[in-house]
């Protein structure tokens, strides 16, 4: 497949000489240009940047892209030339780490101005000069698994974002990139600043208590270790802080935004003497805690600050939360504003708003899903902008219809699809295979066979949408290395058998009847199997579907309920395991294996005794509950298309209101045990739309 190529004119990617390889390292770089109103940088670079003109934050990037490929940020920057010598501050940070969410390739950046087709000011020539940035400290623990590293910061040293004092370093032209368009629209970074405080109270740390930390952390030697210095403050409860700006003295101060969001922690803060600002942060304010952890994540930010200086502190990252909890200890620290840089789909795409016809509770419900949507639809679509900030299929085949409904666009669609064709074979995983979430990297060769499927059946519904023919022929050789890949599984009923990898099919108890021949996995097999047919003319798979289709029905069924897995006993045959789940019939209908002719009493105990009450009627206690995703979309969407309106107004009031409520956004799961602002859970909307509520 060819993609849309970018050439820099004059600039080439450059990095530190020598320090190509280390992880967590941060860059400053810096050059001078004159005012012109039609000044744009073109830059491109690895692993994210920041760009600040005069001091001023004004974009974030860059968009990413499959692996050997790097989209083009064309911004124009003459609005923000105001002096005679404007600054151009630009903070790249290099991770070199495996993770869901960059992929772990060498850090570069590359970088050039054009103005009325002169090209000046490019890097690889003395125009930029190069800082190690040290006043982010490089040696830190993870955030999480699925992310990079945490932030922490010595200000002693000198002012962010300020070449001041700084070291210049030697610089290294890298080797050649394929550099692409970005396609997609920048975010506008507008900011939002704190709803009230909601808590506060006494900060003492306890060294003892670091002391026990410290002796029992096995990891590799850090200069902080984040999670020791945030859980060695013992709070103690206080007086609340009154109006929009604190004075904290070893205190704390909680902080409430107007719902979840997503951006850069924005701070102003006026440091007395020499002080620690410890920040952690999350999306729910539990038994009157902040708990940093509730995810699995190090919501901690931590800065040391020099006495009688002045700050403005950006987070270098995005991050996800409702509630902050600023923490100073050993100084005293001011706090003239608190704030947060959005960072998220730009609102002006959105062309559809909520009609007159919505009452409160709709209005409510709707305002959380754009809010969701929003934030975790921005280069690729993603499961969640907190924990992993990662692009899983099977997600974006929900987030998708989404983006075509609020905006009439598919572009992220386009480019979130485009970057799975972008490596032949993926680093890690077994030929044929795609990755669960992408781009990423997965060293120890997981993958998630099912949503691998997704990707195919997403695929039917952007031609639908887009009419981008030439885009489904490119995929056609990786769909068929997918299906070739399946086929190695296939028994001689032509059943998924044994499953390698993360069979997964949704967070209930159906994840625990993956194995031997799981049936829901087989059903998304035959709508996999169909929709190839449909988009590639290819009869054959058709009649290989329709038979499978018939197995899964005689295997699977029985007296009305679909059954989960068989698994084989001891005389080699596979026998029902007799589990039954909600979600397993939700995947019946929704892929044709079920319908409504065929099996009316199923169908109707499914409407009718299912749904958001079913735990206060106690009915069908044997048949274990869905949870958010996939079952309940699955529920919603095929009353949907059944046009059982009603009923449907009602599951949305009974699944989604109690999550706007509470955070603003719409949840992973139906409980607060996991992220609650995840992309697909935006797909209300699609409900919403349906039932007349959307112009």
């Amino acid at each position: 497949m060819e993609f849309k190529a970018v050439n820099f004119k004059k600039a080439s990617p450059v990095w530190l000489r020598e320090r190509g390889d280390e992880k967590n390292i941060t860059v400053l770089m810096q050059t001078f240009i004159s005012a012109d109103n039609n000044t744009e940088i073109h830059m491109a670079g690895h692993c994210s940047y920041q760009v600040y003109i005069n001091g001023e934050f004004v974009f974030f990037g860059p968009a990413r892209a499959g692996r050997g490929y790097y989209r083009v940020d064309k911004l124009p920057i003459g609005k923000y030339l105001t002096e005679k010598e404007n600054k151009i501050t630009v903070l790249i940070s290099g991770y070199n780490c495996d993770n869901f969410y960059l992929l772990n390739e060498p850090p570069f950046f590359c970088a050039e101005f054009v103005s009325d087709g002169n090209i000046f000011g490019q890097t690889g020539s003395d125009a930029w000069k190069m800082f190690i940035y040290d006043r982010k400290i490089q040696k830190v623990q993870k955030y999480s698994f699925q992310r990079t590293y945490v932030e922490a910061y010595d200000l002693t040293k000198g002012a962010p974002v300020s070449s001041d004092g700084l070291e210049e370093a030697e610089s290294v032209i890298c080797s050649e990139k394929a550099f692409i368009e970005r396609e997609i629209s920048f975010p506008e970074f507008p900011e939002e600043e704190m709803l009230r405080f909601v808590k506060g109270g006494n900060a003492v740390y306890n060294y003892e208590k670091e002391a026990e930390l410290l002796s029992s952390y096995k990891g590799e030697p850090l200069d902080v270790v984040s999670y020791v210095v945030a859980d060695s403050i013992d709070l103690s409860d206080g007086a609340c802080p009154d109006g929009k700006c604190a004075e904290l003295y070893n205190e704390f101060a909680i902080v409430e935004m107007k719902t979840n969001i997503t951006g850069f922690i924005k701070l102003e803060v006026v440091c007395k003497n020499d002080a620690t600002l410890v920040m952690t942060f999350d999306e729910l304010f539990i038994d009157g805690k902040v708990n940093r952890s509730r995810m699995g994540c190090e919501n901690e930010i931590i800065y040391y600050l020099k006495g009688g200086e002045s700050y403005t502190l950006i987070t270098a990252e995005p991050y996800t939360y409702k509630y902050l909890n600023l923490m100073s200890v050993g100084g005293e620290i001011s706090f003239n504003y608190i704030g947060i840089i959005r960072l998220d789909f730009n609102q002006s795409e959105i062309v559809k708003k909520l009609n007159s016809k919505a009452d409160e509770q709709i209005a409510r419900i709707y305002d959380a899903a754009v809010q969701t949507f929003r934030q975790n639809t921005l280069d690729i679509y993603m499961d969640c902008p907190s924990r992993e900030r990662a692009g899983w299929l099977c997600d974006s085949f929900f987030t998708s219809r989404v983006e075509r409904l609020l905006s009439g666009k598919s572009t992220v669609e386009r480019c979130f699809l485009e970057n799975f064709l972008m490596e032949d074979k993926f680093k890690y995983i077994e030929y044929g295979m795609l990755p669960m979430c992408y781009p990423s990297d997965h060293p120890s060769g997981n993958y998630i066979p099912n949503w691998a499927m997704w990707y195919g059946v997403e695929l039917r519904e952007y031609l639908y949408r887009t009419g981008d023919r030439e885009f489904i022929d490119n995929a056609k050789d990786k769909m068929y290395a997918l299906l070739n890949f399946f086929r190695r599984f296939e028994n001689g009923d032509g059943l998924l058998d044994k499953l390698k990898g993360w069979v997964f099919v949704e967070w209930s108890k159906c994840n625990y009847l993956v194995q031997d021949i799981n049936y829901p996995s087989n059903m998304l097999y035959y709508l996999f199997k169909k929709v190839l047919c449909e988009l590639y003319g290819d009869d054959e798979l058709g009649k290989e579907a329709a038979v499978l289709r018939k197995v899964i029905r005689e295997k699977s069924k029985t007296d009305m309920f679909f059954c989960d897995n068989s698994v084989y006993g001891e005389d080699g045959a596979a026998y029902l395991s007799g589990e039954v789940t909600e979600t397993c019939q939700y995947y019946a209908f929704f892929t044709g294996v079920a319908t409504i002719e065929e099996d009316p009493d199923l169908w109707n105990t499914m409407v009718d005794d299912f749904g958001p009450e079913r735990a206060q009627t106690g009915k069908w206690e044997k048949i274990y509950p869905s949870n958010a995703f996939i079952g309940n979309y699955l529920r919603c969407d095929l009353l949907r298309m059944n046009g059982l309106n009603d009923k449907l107004d009602e599951n949305i009031r009974g699944y989604f209101d109690y999550m706007a409520k509470t955070t603003g956004t719409l949840w992973e799961h139906n409980n607060t045990s996991a992220s609650c602002n995840h992309g697909f859970a935006s797909h209300v909307l699609v409900w919403l739309d349906h039932l007349g509520y959307i112009d």
